[in-house]
């Protein structure tokens, strides 16, 4: 059965009833795992693709879930994904590891 008011949902209530595969900060957690071994070994499994990365304004992935590329800009060095109009999403959660990962390497691979 399908909700009538789905438009009045939020990007993050809408990712979540259609059971996506970004819907949570963990799965872009793993997502960026699997984006670490692609980087290494070639595969192209991963759902993220990293298109840009300006340090401490914004990310843009591409998400091959949804087809479409996913702004993750800071807010007062808090991330938060325009997207989705959420700070707890999959992307938000695969943008935090990726500044991680910059933060300790001073250079990141697109």
């Amino acid at each position: 059965m399908e909700r009538k008011d789905k438009t009045r949902l939020s990007g993050k209530s809408q990712l979540i009833e259609n059971d996506h595969a970004m819907s949570t900060l963990d799965f872009g957690t793993m997502e960026f795992m699997k984006w670490l071994m692609e980087v290494e070994t070639g595969s192209k499994e991963c759902l993220i693709i990293v298109k840009d990365f300006f340090e401490n304004k914004y990310v843009i992935l591409f998400d091959k879930n949804i087809s479409s590329s996913v702004i993750v800009c800071y807010r007062e060095s808090m991330p938060w994904c325009i997207t989705c109009d959420t700070d707890d999403c999959g992307h938000v959660g695969f943008a935090i590891c990726l500044k991680q990962h910059y933060d300790r390497n001073d250079q990141i691979i697109c």
